[in-house]
Order: structure tokens, then sequence, then C-alpha cells
């Protein structure tokens, strides 16, 4: 009678269960990333910000050349523009301690920003982004350095969403 050596079987294995996890996830629509048509859509991209350097900016850059789009180092007439107006952040106590100490707060963060194709009017978009968190005054450094990395996040939540917006796009309202 034949039997398989462990190493056989274990490749016969690994072949049917990688057969398998294709058939299935090519059945249940499935695409691999950057397939999704918005390196056609914009094969190039230029950011106008006020703050080039900032946080905001590096990250959206970041994820367009993740996307394998270009980002233009100046704007021309053939290049989408896409403009990061504003960013702001806002905090607010939710509710307070029985002795009238902060207990819980919200993190608010609210970015403007346009996209301008060639020969159509830009599209003025706003992201609203809020967060709550728990406060305790004996841990103020653990906290603030909580409240950063929300606000971190937070932009980050932001520059995909500028990324889903654009692949979203439709231009029907030329200049």
């Amino acid at each position: 009678m034949y039997s398989l050596r462990p190493q056989a079987f274990y490749r016969r294995f690994m072949l049917f269960a990688t057969l398998a996890m294709t058939v299935i996830l090519s059945g249940c629509g499935f695409h691999l990333k950057h397939s999704d048509g918005l390196v056609e859509k914009f094969p190039e991209v230029y950011v106008q910000t006020n703050n080039p350097k900032g946080e905001l900016a590096r990250l959206v850059k970041f994820r367009l050349l993740g996307a394998n789009i270009k980002v233009a180092v100046a704007p021309n007439e053939d290049t989408p523009i896409l403009r990061l107006i504003s960013e702001k952040q806002s905090k607010r106590t939710i509710s307070l301690y029985a002795t009238a100490q902060n207990a819980e707060k919200e993190i608010g963060y609210i970015m403007k920003y346009s996209i301008k194709m060639p020969n159509y009017t830009p599209k003025n978009y706003s992201v609203n982004l809020y967060r709550d968190f728990l406060y305790d005054s004996t841990q103020a450094l653990a906290k603030s350095r909580e409240e950063e990395q929300l606000i971190e996040e937070l932009r980050v939540v932001a520059a995909d969403h500028i990324i889903s917006t654009m692949l979203s796009l439709e231009n029907d309202s030329p200049e």
C-alpha cells in the first residue's frame, strides 16, 4: 500500500489550501489593492497646502504614493489639484467626577479640503471626526500622550477619507 511521507502530505495540503483560498477569494469579489481604478483616474496629483511639511500633508502624500499616484512638484493645467484647506482640533468635557474634575473628554478633528480636476470647478469637502476618552488627572502625562495618539489616528482616518473620496469622485460640472 502506498503511503505519503509527512513532507509530501504537507505539500499537497498546502497546495489544496492555496487553491481553495484562491477560489473563495475570487468568488467573493476580493480584488488586490490598487486595482480599484484610482491610478487611472489620478495618475498624477498636485497637493497644495499652507503647511507642506506638516503631518497631514505628509500622510496624504504617503497615501497617494502608496496608491501608485505620482505627487507633482508644481501644478500644471492637466494635473488635478488636491488642496488641503484647513485642519482644526477641538476638545470638550463630556462628563465630570463628583469633585468637578474632568472624567471624560471628547477630541474633535475637522479637516476641509477641495479637489479640482482640470477644466472642472473645484469640489469642497470636509471631514468631521470625534473620539472620546477617559481622563484621569493623576495620570496627566499618560493621558496627554494618549490624546496626541488619538489626534494622530484621526489624521490618518482623514487622509484615508481623502483617498476614498478621490476614488468615488465623478466630474459633472465643467467650468
